[in-house]
């Protein structure tokens, strides 16, 4: 009987949790209901003040104790979780692999972290609970996190926010055949795919409460991300480029530059060597010496998409939005189906106060990454469009359009294993800046 009561009370709880999530905004002075599926925020005011245009996410921490307990493997899944939904925004971000070379050449100076990553601010925080629970026809599946973003300079917090996202199977059967399909529901659950699916609540949820404020390129202008390969398995010596970009894979922006010059000298006509140089100087924010490259880059592979996306970001960032815009409008001549182009481009009109070229240029982003299978980026473009349909913007048949398009590419993937949607929707961004 005290069993079936136990039952009784989890099965309640799933109810309750099963509901959408409930946002609570702490610094509005808003207080949820019972406790149930509430993702808790607060952007603080020095936030609002001054937003910061780079956020790098530290290595998360284990609460001890929690059950169930997450492994260091687990923290590392949950953060890279964090960074991919983090990259959709406008904010710079810092490859996790710079972060934590730099992380341990600074022996955690916050201070000194900021100034070689150039980066003012960062995430940090500890997982609360993470794994899975089954009792008898009931199974919980649940990740919990405690984030907070601090200003490296002096410690003060810009915002935080808690949840705890969890998946439930199982039921009170009232008979034998339901005794069976609560078992078959409360098993699968468990499974490896629900915790990925939870890991990317959690962090879809709680990245969406961090204020996105379209001041930044999105992200790299490289169509694929680096793999550094095993330097044992290289049957012949490693190309100078193909080694700075493993360096730079890893986090080693020295030795990257050192290998890009390494590859310059042997051959002054490399594109590929100019535009790792330039890659790497612009990450390092030495946008000066990083046009040049890319621009010598570009001079010997003029149809190279990648190439004049690059131009357009280190013209960006150094404030130049015309010389900006062109590289971008040379890139997406290159390849129409380039969403990074677009959405810069969508990006720089939208600072500079001009919302019909912004909604144009988005529409393009929108289609253009529907059409390379990048969804959420696609979405992200559609959120932009119904922004500016809330400041009037007359965008209506744009996002009907990209509505559509979206329908229809993501009822295709419903037969997608889950575990592959993950990995699509939260593969690492391997970012220009």
């Amino acid at each position: 009987m005290r069993r079936r009561s136990l039952l009784h009370a989890l099965v309640l709880t799933a109810a309750m949790s099963a509901c959408s999530p409930t946002y609570i905004d702490q610094g509005e002075g808003e207080s949820g209901w019972l406790g149930f599926n509430e993702v808790k925020f607060q952007v603080h005011d020095a936030y609002k003040a001054a937003p910061p245009d780079c956020v790098a996410i530290l290595p998360l921490s284990v609460k001890t104790p929690s059950q169930p307990m997450a492994t260091a493997e687990d923290a590392a899944k949950v953060r890279l979780s964090l960074y991919a939904h983090l990259a959709i925004q406008s904010k710079r971000e810092i490859k996790l692999e710079r972060v934590d070379r730099v992380l341990k050449e600074t022996g955690g100076d916050r201070k000194a972290m900021a100034e070689r990553l150039h980066c003012p601010a960062f995430i940090e925080g500890e997982i609360t609970e993470y794994g899975s629970m089954f009792l008898a026809l009931y199974s919980r599946v649940a990740v919990g996190l405690e984030l907070k973003m601090v200003r490296a300079a002096d410690g003060v917090v810009l915002w935080r926010g808690s949840h705890t996202a969890s998946s439930h199977g199982g039921a009170l059967p009232l008979d034998p055949v339901g005794v069976a399909m609560g078992l078959a529901d409360a098993a699968s659950n468990v499974r490896d795919e629900q915790i990925l699916r939870v890991t990317d609540d959690i962090a879809r949820r709680l990245v969406s409460t961090i204020p996105d404020d379209k001041v930044a390129a999105l992200d790299d202008p490289v169509a694929e991300p680096i793999k550094a390969a095993p330097a044992e398995q290289a049957a012949v010596p490693e190309d100078p480029v193909a080694a700075g970009e493993r360096l730079l894979a890893q986090g080693d922006h020295e030795g990257a530059l050192a290998a890009a010059d390494r590859a310059v000298a042997a051959d002054p006509d490399n594109a590929r060597g100019h535009f790792l140089k330039g890659r790497v100087l612009m990450i390092e924010g030495d946008h000066a010496r990083a046009e040049p490259a890319i621009l010598k880059a570009v001079a010997l592979d003029r149809a190279n998409a990648g190439y004049l996306n690059a131009l357009g970001a280190v013209n960006a960032r150094k404030g130049a939005t015309e010389r900006a815009l062109a590289a971008y409008g040379m890139a997406i001549e290159a390849d129409p189906a380039n969403g990074f182009a677009y959405y810069n481009t969508a990006i720089i009109h939208y600072n500079a106060g001009a919302p019909r070229q912004a909604a144009d240029a988005f529409y393009g982003a929108g289609l253009a990454y529907i059409k390379t299978g990048d969804y959420a980026r696609a979405e992200k473009a559609l959120g932009d469009l119904h922004d500016l349909a809330k400041a009037g913007i007359p965008v209506d048949w744009e996002i009907a359009t990209i509505k559509e398009a979206l329908a229809r590419k993501l009822q295709r993937l419903d037969a997608t294993p889950q575990s592959n949607l993950f990995h699509q929707f939260n593969r690492p961004v391997d970012r220009f800046t």
